[in-house]
C-alpha cells in the first residue's frame, strides 16, 4: 500500500440524488447516524452482568462519603473521576444498565463532538467517514458501553480539541478556558490523557502561529497549561508514585500487558514500533485483516498531507500542523513504551490514540472516493459491517450468551438454596468481587478482617473468603498455596466443604486441576454458562505440593486487553 491508493479518484460528471441530498444535510446524516450509535451501545450494556473491572469500579465507588471514595480509588491505576461520578450516579440506582449510563452518554456525545472537530480541520466527508467509525465501531461500542473510564476519557479529549479549534477561530478566552477544563476532566478520567494534553500543547503553538490572538486568550491558554502540570504533578505525587512498584504494576509489565512494553535484549525497537502499532489498528477495527488494511491507509494519508502541493504559507503550515497531529502521538506513545512508562500496542489503554488513528484513515478514504461523501460513508459502513461480521475477540472476553443476567441469577440462585450455610467459598479476587455485588444485592461488601491476608464477608447467607487485589485469578500453584495457607492456619477445619467458585473471565482452574492431576479427574463442576463456575473439595483432600505444577504450564493471571 502506497500514498498512490489515497489520490483522488475522478469525480463524476453527474451526481446522484442522494449524494447531493447526504451532502446538503451532513448534520442529519451525523445525527442519525449519533442516533444509530448510541442504538448499539444500548444493546450492548443491557441485560448482561458486569464483567470483573466493571464490578471492581462499583466496588471500590460503593463507600461512605465522597472521601472515602477518593481514598479507595488510590487503590487502583486510574485517577479517580469515574469512581467519584459513580459515587454519586448510584442513588439514581444500581442496575447494570444504569451503572452503565455514564459511560453510554459520554461515548454518544463523543462521536458528535468529534465529528465538529473533523469537519473544521478537514471537511465534511472526513468527518462523515469519520463519525461512521466512531459511532458504530464494535471495539469502540462495547468499550464505551461499560462501567469504564473511556467514555468518559474520550468525551474530554475531544471536546477540548474541539473548543481549541473554536478559540483560535474565535479569539475567544472563555472557550479557551473551556478547552482547558475539559483537557483536566480527561486527565482525571485516565493516565493516557497526559500523552494527548503534550501532543496538544505542541499542537497549539503550531496552530497559534500567525492568527493573531489576543492577550487575554493566550493567557487563558497559559492557565490551560499551568493547570495541566499541576495536576499531572498532583497525580504523580499522591497517586501515581505509590502504585508503580506495586504487585499489580508488576503483573501488569510482565503479564497481561507484557507486549506491549519494550523488553531490551529480546525485542528489535523496530519491529515492536511496526506490530504494536498495526495490533492497535487490529483492536480498534476487531478485525485482523482489516486493521492490518487501516494502518496501511493511515500510513498512506500522512505520507500524502507530507506530500501535497501547498499554494500558500498558511497552506504548508497547516499541512505540516496535521501531519504533527497524525503522526506525533504515536511516536509520543512509542517513546513511552521503549522507557517501561506506558504500554503500546492492541489494548484499551491507549485509545486515546483513535482520534488521531480514524482522522488519518478517514482522510486516506475520502481522496480514494474523491468528491463522493455518500461513497465514503458507503465505504466506511461496509468496513464495519466487515469487521461485526467477522470479529476477531481479543482477550479477555465473555461471549454474550454467557454474560446474560439470567446466567448470574441462576449462579445466585443455587448458592443461596443449594449450598448449606455452613460450606464457606472460596474465590480469587476477580471472582469475590463479582459473587459480593451479586450475593449481597449490591449493597456495600466490607472485610471483616478475620484472615489476614485475605478478604473475607458474608453475603447470600455464606462466609466468602477472597484473595487480596494482589492475587486476581487462580492457577493451580497459587491455589494450592493459598488453600494450604488457609488449612494450616485453622481457617479452613478439617472434614468442611468448601466451594471454589471462578467468576468472569480466567475461570479455568477446574479443567487445569483435572488436566494436570490425576486425583481430580473425578472433579465435578456446577457451570452457569462458561464464565461462572463452581466445584467442591473437601477440607483434608490430599492436594498437590504447589511445586508440582510442571514450570511453563501456569498461565499468566491476565491476558492483554
Amino acid at each position: 500500500m502506497t500514498e498512490a491508493a489515497c489520490e483522488k479518484l475522478p469525480a463524476p460528471r453527474t451526481r446522484g440524488s442522494w449524494n447531493r441530498w447526504v451532502e446538503a444535510h451532513p448534520n442529519t446524516v451525523a445525527g442519525l447516524m449519533v442516533a444509530l450509535g448510541l442504538g448499539m451501545r444500548v444493546w450492548s450494556a443491557w441485560g448482561t452482568f458486569l464483567n470483573p473491572d466493571e464490578a471492581l469500579h462499583v466496588f471500590i465507588a460503593d463507600r461512605a462519603s465522597w472521601r472515602a471514595a477518593y481514598q479507595a480509588s488510590l487503590t487502583m491505576a486510574h485517577p479517580p473521576l469515574l469512581i467519584l461520578v459513580l459515587y454519586g450516579w448510584r442513588w439514581l440506582g444500581t442496575s447494570e444498565f444504569v451503572l452503565r449510563l455514564p459511560s453510554i452518554l459520554a461515548g454518544t456525545a463523543f462521536g458528535w463532538i468529534y465529528f465538529r472537530w473533523l469537519d473544521r480541520l478537514w471537511g465534511r466527508t472526513v468527518a462523515l467517514i469519520g463519525l461512521t467509525f466512531a459511532a458504530l465501531l464494535s471495539p469502540i461500542v462495547s468499550l464505551t458501553a461499560q462501567v469504564r473510564q473511556y467514555g468518559l476519557l474520550l468525551l474530554f479529549l475531544m471536546a477540548g480539541a474541539y473548543l481549541l479549534e473554536r478559540a483560535v477561530a474565535e479569539n475567544s478566552a472563555m472557550v479557551m478556558l473551556g478547552s482547558g477544563a475539559c483537557f483536566w476532566l480527561a486527565l482525571s478520567s485516565h493516565y493516557s490523557a497526559f500523552f494527548f494534553v503534550a501532543v496538544m500543547g505542541l499542537y497549539s503553538l503550531l496552530r497559534f502561529h500567525g492568527s493573531e490572538l489576543s492577550t487575554s486568550t493566550l493567557a487563558a491558554w497559559i492557565v490551560g497549561e499551568v493547570g495541566e502540570l499541576a495536576l499531572a504533578v498532583t497525580f504523580y505525587l499522591t497517586h501515581l508514585s505509590k502504585i508503580k512498584h506495586t504487585t499489580m504494576a508488576e503483573q501488569a509489565f510482565e503479564g497481561w500487558l507484557r507486549k506491549s512494553y519494550f523488553h531490551p535484549g529480546k525485542d528489535n525497537p523496530l519491529t515492536f514500533l511496526v506490530t504494536r502499532s498495526f495490533s492497535f489498528f487490529q483492536y480498534i477495527f476487531g478485525q485482523l485483516v482489516i486493521g492490518d488494511l487501516v494502518a496501511l491507509l493511515f500510513v498512506a494519508g500522512a505520507i500524502l498531507l507530507l506530500r501535497s502541493r501547498a499554494q500558500t504559507s498558511d497552506a504548508a503550515g497547516q499541512r505540516y500542523r496535521f501531519a504533527v497531529l497524525l503522526v506525533f502521538p504515536f511516536l509520543v506513545n512509542y517513546g513511552a513504551a521503549l522507557f517501561d512508562l506506558y504500554p503500546y500496542g492492541g489494548t484499551r489503554h491507549c485509545v486515546d490514540l483513535f482520534v488521531f488513528a480514524i482522522a488519518g484513515v478517514s482522510f486516506c478514504l475520502a481522496k480514494i472516493v474523491g468528491d463522493s461523501t455518500l461513497r465514503g460513508i458507503a465505504l466506511s459502513l461496509m468496513m464495519v459491517a466487515l469487521c461485526f461480521l467477522f470479529r476477531t475477540n481479543h482477550a479477555p472476553y465473555i461471549a454474550r450468551a454467557d454474560q446474560e443476567r439470567v446466567q448470574m441469577d441462576r449462579a445466585t440462585l443455587f448458592l443461596r438454596e443449594q449450598l448449606p450455610a455452613s460450606d464457606s467459598i472460596l474465590t480469587d479476587y476477580e471472582s469475590g468481587i463479582m459473587l459480593g455485588h451479586y450475593l449481597c444485592e449490591n449493597r456495600p461488601v466490607s472485610d471483616e478482617g478475620s484472615i489476614p491476608g485475605f478478604l473475607v464477608s458474608h453475603c447470600g447467607g455464606h462466609r466468602i473468603i477472597s484473595t487480596d487485589h494482589d492475587l486476581w485469578a487462580f492457577t493451580p500453584p497459587t491455589f494450592f498455596s493459598q488453600w494450604d495457607h488457609l488449612v494450616q492456619g485453622g481457617y479452613l477445619k478439617a472434614g468442611e466443604t468448601v466451594w471454589v467458585a471462578q467468576v468472569g473471565w480466567m475461570i479455568k482452574l477446574d479443567d487445569d486441576l483435572r488436566r494436570g492431576f490425576p486425583a481430580f479427574h473425578g472433579l465435578k463442576t456446577q457451570a452457569f454458562g462458561s464464565n461462572i463456575r463452581f466445584f467442591p473439595l473437601s477440607v483434608g483432600f490430599p492436594l498437590p505440593a504447589a511445586a508440582s505444577w510442571e514450570a511453563g504450564q501456569a498461565e499468566e493471571l491476565r491476558p492483554e486487553r
